[in-house]
């Protein structure tokens, strides 16, 4: 979901935005680029963040603030490790809110729309993997599956706060007319994630990151 400019303060705007911005920056400079050159996945990677971002422009809902929309981060860390998936995210928010006329809240939106997703995303990919037995049907089941309902589900609950805690929206709204459909944007936000993640490790497994055939699939 993406937190209108009209609903923010203007002091929460600007603090969101350097906050956003260094984060940014510093994942930029920082992303191990070199990877994708070795790989040969520039285009991959520039055609995965064009499509994030017409993914985020879909969106429903009954009131402004209030909005689905999937996601797709889970896969972006999964494909690319955190930093490049928190650029691609980064870099497909600025090209929607600048084309919705919403880059005033661009920093809170990215706070919440992409740094904590890729976050939780990445933790959630380390605790499966030092916790849970390494086998291909846990790596597509548990890690993009389901991991990607949690970190979506984060990003709902934390813009439906927001929303109340601004006074936008009353809490009975938030939950009864937001909140209370959270299923029905966490079903499809998995069957993506883990539909994209079983057919690039089925066909392309040397695409993703994340995944080993050493770890998930020999000698199970």
């Amino acid at each position: 979901m993406t937190i209108p400019a009209e609903f923010l303060p203007l002091w929460l705007a600007g603090l969101g935005l350097p906050v956003f911005l260094a984060i940014f920056i510093w994942n930029l400079i920082g992303s191990p680029w070199q990877l994708l050159k070795q790989n040969g996945l520039h285009n991959l990677y520039s055609l995965a963040t064009v499509l994030l971002a017409g993914l985020w422009w879909l969106k429903a809902g009954a009131h402004a603030g209030l909005e689905f929309h999937l996601l797709g981060l889970t896969t972006m860390v999964l494909i690319f490790g955190w930093r490049l998936a928190l650029v691609a995210g980064s870099t497909a928010l600025v090209l929607v809110s600048i084309l919705s006329g919403q880059w005033l809240a661009i920093g809170i939106n990215g706070l919440i729309g992409v740094v904590m997703p890729v976050f939780v995303a990445n933790a959630l990919h380390h605790l499966i993997y030092q916790r849970m037995p390494r086998h291909f049907f846990v790596y597509v089941l548990v890690a993009a599956h389901f991991s990607s309902m949690v970190v979506i589900g984060s990003v709902i609950i934390a813009g439906g706060l927001a929303m109340w805690l601004l006074g936008v929206h009353p809490w009975d709204r938030v939950v009864g007319e937001f909140l209370i459909f959270m299923p029905l944007v966490l079903i499809p936000e998995g069957f993506l994630n883990g539909a994209i993640m079983t057919t690039l490790i089925l066909l392309r497994p040397e695409w993703v990151r994340s995944f080993d055939d050493r770890d998930y699939i020999d000698g199970k």
